[in-house]
């Protein structure tokens, strides 16, 4: 708490020096394994999929239709997931709460705690957040019709060899 004259600044807790060099390293391992396994495992699969998609049917379905609405619907909603796993709590909190960040959040820099209407503002960012992917997900799925499905224009040989 700092006091400025009557003005009185709050300000949220800080994660200690080991705190955040630990968290760091942490987050810098996850990283480092998520973009090795991508590069490794999951790209080579998505390329290859994404150049036979037309020799598969996975549940019945064409598979240039699933790799579309994987693109259009799946990875946006996948996103929206990611992004409300961290930010709808914070944002109940904060609401709940009348400040944010909200009590007991520990924060990697001196933040100003903020209260009232900006701290409700914020908070219900948190919450709308995810929504906007979800929005996107929903525009991509009215957009999958429009894309090419000729099975005219596939070269079928290439299922031949798998």
């Amino acid at each position: 708490m700092f006091v400025l004259g009557a003005l009185i600044i709050e300000f949220a807790e800080e994660f200690s020096k080991v705190e955040k060099v630990k968290r760091v390293i942490l987050y810098v391992l996850l990283g480092a394994f998520i973009v090795i396994s991508h590069q490794k495992w999951l790209l080579p699969y998505i390329s290859w999929y994404a150049n036979t998609a037309y020799c598969h049917t996975p549940f019945g379905y064409s598979g240039v239709t699933v790799l579309w609405y994987g693109l259009f619907v799946g990875l946006p909603i996948f996103c929206a997931i990611l992004v409300a796993a961290y930010s709808v709590p914070n944002g109940i909190k904060g609401l709940r709460d009348g400040q944010f960040p909200p009590k007991g959040v520990k924060v990697y820099k001196p933040t100003k705690i903020i209260r009232g209407r900006p701290s409700k503002v914020k908070s219900l960012g948190h919450l709308i957040a995810p929504l906007l992917f979800v929005v996107i997900g929903i525009w991509g799925s009215f957009q999958v019709e429009n894309l090419p499905n000729d099975p005219d224009s596939f070269d079928y040989s290439v299922c031949e060899s798998e």
